[in-house]
């Protein structure tokens, strides 16, 4: 009877098993990333971009000069500077990543009815588009699975601990 039940508790054991990351994190060279930005990955609250995303230690080729980081979506790159090596900054630009991978129009839809955005999605980071909250909101949805009180974020980016539930909510669902 005892071995009976042996292979049924491997597999209960393995259905609550921590879901591996979607995401392999590697650096220019396509080496593994350096192992602090791994972990973090692998402690995410939320889904994370499917495939490869590589991470470059370096200030933003592009963006403006004020920008710690900055994520190339079409490349599937992050860039974070010196000042952005936080894993507030590294989810918030992996939240780019995933938006540009996962999310789709309804859902970003829904985002933007919880936030009361207005305007396009994507426009310059100075004027807060709905795109910037998301990336805020997928953040902190990454490094805290709940809130008990009001959290406070870039761009203008400040959700009650309901807010937050509902902001992962939508984040879960694309993933």
């Amino acid at each position: 009877m005892r071995r009976a039940l042996l292979p049924l508790a491997f597999l209960l054991a393995a259905a609550h098993a921590a879901p591996a990351p979607a995401t392999t994190l590697v650096t220019p060279d396509a080496a593994p990333a350096p192992p602090r930005y791994q972990a973090w990955l692998a402690a995410a609250q939320v889904p994370t971009p499917p495939g490869t995303v590589t991470l470059q230690l370096a200030p933003c080729p592009t963006g403006p000069e004020w920008a710690g980081g900055c994520a190339d979506m079409a490349a599937r790159t992050i860039y974070l500077g010196p000042e952005a090596r936080t894993k507030a900054r590294f989810f918030h630009e992996l939240g780019h990543i995933f938006d540009a991978t996962a999310m789709t129009d309804p859902l970003r839809a829904r985002f933007e009815a919880l936030v009361h955005g207005s305007g396009p999605w994507a426009a310059s980071a100075a004027s807060d588009p709905p795109q910037e909250k998301f990336a805020e909101a997928y953040s902190m949805c990454a490094r805290h699975r709940t809130a008990r009180t009001f959290q406070f974020g870039m761009y203008g980016y400040s959700p009650s601990p309901r807010s937050h539930r509902e902001a992962c909510a939508i984040i879960r669902a694309a993933g």
